[in-house]
């Protein structure tokens, strides 16, 4: 190749990247343009919502300097731990009353439809004293 056909193929080669950089470079303006349009838009509540950030770390910064003082804050962790194992304490006691009462839940309801259901005429027979069971009974009892 010859010194001319150099130059002819870098002319085409830097025509191409500059044909394949100029849509990404337009497309780059116009999304720069757009994040400078909301950062305008958006720049006086940002400064509003520091200013709030400063004030309230403020207030935290004070709460916390009252409750260093005295040894506040040894109270407030003791106050948060008791208040822990009493919610722990109360949690183990639900589990084990419904436990219970899942068990005795049963007998329970048996009991009360035992109760509520009328007496049966043999087993009035078989309460009554110096009454002898009838002949149909000898086969449902039960053998020593």
């Amino acid at each position: 190749m010859t010194m001319e056909s150099w130059g002819i193929a870098l002319v085409v080669l830097a025509a191409v990247l500059v044909g394949a950089a100029l849509p990404v470079l337009v497309q780059l303006r116009a999304t720069l343009r757009a994040v400078e349009k909301t950062l305008q838009r958006s720049e006086g509540r940002l400064d509003e919502a520091l200013a709030t950030t400063t004030a309230a770390a403020g207030r935290i910064d004070a709460l916390v300097a009252r409750l260093e003082e005295g040894g506040r804050i040894e109270r407030l962790l003791d106050g948060v731990a008791a208040v822990t194992t009493l919610v722990t304490q109360l949690r183990d006691t639900v589990r084990v009353a419904s436990a219970v009462g899942a068990a005795v839940a049963p007998a329970v309801v048996a009991a009360v439809q035992a109760f509520r259901e009328p007496a049966s005429p043999v087993a009035s027979e078989e309460a009554a004293p110096g009454s002898a069971p009838s002949p149909s009974e000898h086969g449902r009892q039960a053998t020593p």
